[in-house]
C-alpha cells in the first residue's frame, strides 16, 4: 500500500495505517516478551547449572529461540513488505534524510543477531551431557544473542516508530 500524502486520506487509509502502527506496536511488544522469557530461563539456569535440570533447560532454551527465530522473521517479512514501502513513501518527501541509511544498519543489526542465535543454537547442539563449561559457555553465547536481539528491537522502535506516529498524525489532520 503506498500512500501520497500530498492527497487527503480516506477514513479506511488512515484506519490501515492505524492498524499497521497497532500491529507493529504488539508485535514488538510480544518479542520483548519472548526474550525476557528466555532470559528469565537462562538465569535460573545459571542457578542449577551441573544438574540435570539446567542440561533441560538448555534444550528447552534452544527451542525457545527457534520458535523466536521464526517469529522474528515472519515479523521482519512483513515490515519488509508493508512497513518499510509505506514509511519510506513518507521519508522520500524530505521528511527523513537518514531514514535509507537507519533501515541499512537496522538490517545488519539483525544479521548480526541472527549470527549470534545460530551460534547459541549450533554450541546447544553439541551440549548434550555437557559439563558445566561447556554449559557456561552456551549461556554467554545466548546472553550476547539476547542483548543484540534487544537492542535491534529498540533501535528499530527508535527509528520507526517516531515516524509512523507523524504519518498518522499528519492524516488525522488532513481528515
Amino acid at each position: 500500500m503506498v500512500i501520497d500524502l500530498g492527497m487527503p486520506l480516506d477514513d479506511a487509509q488512515t484506519s490501515s495505517l492505524g492498524q499497521v502502527l497497532g500491529r507493529l506496536k504488539d508485535e514488538h511488544g510480544a518479542l520483548k516478551k519472548e526474550l525476557d522469557h528466555v532470559q528469565e530461563m537462562t538465569s535460573h539456569m545459571v542457578g542449577v547449572l551441573g544438574t540435570d535440570e539446567s542440561k533441560r533447560l538448555l534444550q528447552e532454551i534452544r527451542k525457545q529461540m527457534v520458535t523466536f527465530m521464526q517469529q522474528l522473521e515472519a515479523h521482519e517479512h512483513w515490515e519488509e513488505v508493508e512497513v518499510l514501502p509505506l514509511l519510506t513513501e513518507y521519508a522520500n518527501q524530505g521528511m527523513e534524510p537518514t531514514f535509507l541509511t537507519s533501515t541499512w544498519v537496522l538490517e545488519e543489526d539483525h544479521k548480526q543477531a541472527e549470527r549470534f542465535v545460530r551460534s547459541f543454537l549450533d554450541y546447544a547442539d553439541q551440549c548434550e551431557g555437557a559439563d558445566s563449561i561447556k554449559l557456561k559457555k552456551a549461556i554467554t553465547l545466548l546472553s550476547v544473542a539476547c542483548s543484540v536481539l534487544s537492542e535491534h528491537l529498540i533501535s528499530e522502535e527508535e527509528m520507526v516508530f517516531p515516524i509512523a506516529n507523524r504519518m498518522l498524525e499528519r492524516c488525522l489532520r488532513q481528515i
